[in-house]
């Protein structure tokens, strides 16, 4: 056989879309000797690429190998960026059905708010958490009784917002009936409910409800038993044969809800192509999965080396989305000019679109380490939706580090009409940090100390600064980084004018 007449069967000898590199024929060498060209402009009768690519020659065995393992590399931290949101939303659904069951009609509350023995991309421990994840491949369209005052919102499992739920929700925080319809839903479809179509068969239901002040602090019982009075059921169902609702307490159980961190991230990513209509993904997306292996309906088998490849991809990608959140330039999205405070839903909507593009290295960073990206969180809402301004550095510009300890001023008049918090967070993923204390968190019902002026000064630290008063005080862990959001629900004009801004951080003496 010449060794310069080759074909794709003859060099992916094994059959397979992941035949490896390094099992070539031996006979697949160079073609020919490389031999000096003169690359003086019009001394060589080779063109441009032809000289740039091996002189006319053929590349080595070695070089075939690593580029195209380079290659699969870089494709899978890709798909990886695209795919995250999915991910995120499934590791919540996988941990919470594991914990607390499954089913339409099994809606968990975190009844004592929601603390570190949560893993969960950056939770507010300061209201009431509802989430469930409804099936409607499984139920057909469903029914949603959202009752007055929540604050949430519905996605499918990639995380596009079907709706905002609440004030800034087509109910406008009256409460009532939304009706969820399943993507390759024909049927009829009835008056009288707040519709919705899913572009997945899966959706997230996420409801948040309001603390109140209590004598020693927040107060959980009205928000709670707002919480259950939601009710989901089937569309064609009769009052006597839906299943009661299931309200767990997800309070006291320590679940895992995170994204997987190792080749499980592939597998789970197959097994909801498979079960989603195709276009539930874009076309480039599946093009993309498609050069991995991750075709819907075909098997997804990869050989050791390949597998290999795609377990460095999970890490490697992680590791380049954080890195990207930290250098400086890299995502344009500071809040203030002023200020170390960044913005991830900074310039874009809820699908993370600008007027010309995409932003798609600010949407894997945003789910990297938060959830559900509605549109009451992105648009200047004047007392409804909420803001989350958020430092990783302090007033010098240096990472902020637990081992240290800080001091944030809030100053007068916090412009939030419903509730303002502040809250630590691990910034790889937003999971909170677990301390001696139960929430890494103050709010305003934390009866907080104020200064005389009104202005709050909220203290961090692996111990309580001598000047800070244990209420105003979040533990923080050593040698670990740390991240804190400023929380604000119903925002008023004060923060979208900037007459009123968070100071930074700043680093106390030791």
């Amino acid at each position: 056989m010449s060794n310069t007449c080759l074909t794709r069967r003859e060099l992916l000898s094994s059959g397979t879309a992941f035949a490896s590199l390094a099992a070539m024929p031996s006979w697949f060498t160079v073609g020919r000797p490389v031999t000096p060209v003169d690359n003086a402009v019009g001394a060589s009768t080779d063109s441009p690429l032809v000289r740039q690519l091996y002189n006319g020659s053929w590349p080595s065995t070695q070089e075939i190998a690593a580029l195209y393992e380079d290659f699969l590399l870089q494709r899978a931290i890709h798909a990886y960026m695209f795919t995250l949101p999915a991910l995120n939303v499934i590791g919540m659904r996988d941990g919470s059905e594991a914990a607390f069951g499954r089913g339409y009609n099994v809606l968990p509350i975190w009844k004592d708010r929601m603390g570190a023995r949560t893993w969960v991309p950056t939770p507010n421990c300061d209201v009431i958490y509802s989430m469930s994840y409804l099936n409607l491949k499984e139920s057909g369209p469903l029914v949603v009784y959202t009752p007055p005052a929540v604050i949430g919102m519905f996605t499918d499992f990639m995380q596009r917002t079907l709706t905002d739920v609440g004030a800034a929700g087509p109910d406008q925080g009256r409460g009532g009936l939304y009706l969820l319809l399943p993507p390759e839903y024909d049927g009829p479809v009835p008056g009288g409910y707040f519709t919705f179509r899913s572009r997945t068969s899966n959706v997230f239901l996420f409801f948040r409800t309001l603390l109140e002040a209590g004598p020693k602090g927040p107060d959980t019982t009205k928000a709670v038993q707002t919480a259950e009075m939601t009710r989901v059921y089937p569309l064609d169902s009769l009052e006597r044969t839906r299943p009661a609702m299931k309200f767990p307490n997800a309070s006291p159980v320590r679940v895992n809800m995170m994204y997987p961190t190792d080749f499980t991230y592939w597998e789970k990513l197959k097994k909801f192509i498979d079960y989603e209509p195709l276009e539930c993904l874009e076309p480039n997306v599946r093009g993309m999965l498609a050069t991995l292996g991750i075709v819907k309906g075909q098997p997804f088998n990869p050989d050791p080396k390949h597998r290999e490849i795609l377990t460095r991809a999970v890490e490697t990608a992680a590791r380049t989305i954080l890195t990207f959140r930290l250098y400086p330039g890299a995502l344009d999205v500071q809040y203030y000019s002023d200020r170390h405070y960044g913005n991830l839903m900074e310039g874009v909507d809820a699908n993370f679109m600008t007027p010309n593009f995409q932003a798609v290295d600010q949407r894997a960073a945003y789910f990297q380490l938060a959830y559900s990206a509605a549109p009451a969180m992105f648009v200047d809402s004047m007392g409804v939706g909420s803001k989350y301004p958020a430092t990783m550095f302090d007033a010098d510009g240096e990472f902020l580090d637990g081992s240290h300890s800080y001091k944030l001023r809030l100053p007068p008049n916090i412009p939030a009409v419903l509730f303002w918090a502040v809250t630590a967070y691990n910034p790889a993923d937003g999971t909170m940090p677990e301390t001696s204390q139960p929430f890494p968190s103050r709010n305003q019902y934390d009866n907080v100390l104020t200064n005389s002026d009104g202005s709050v000064e909220i203290y961090f630290g692996p111990v309580k600064p001598a000047a800070a008063p244990a209420q105003n005080w979040i533990q923080t862990l050593r040698n670990h980084a740390l991240l804190i959001v400023v929380r604000l629900y119903g925002p008023t004009s004060a923060f979208y004018d900037q007459t009123w801004k968070p100071d930074d951080v700043v680093k106390l003496q030791s």
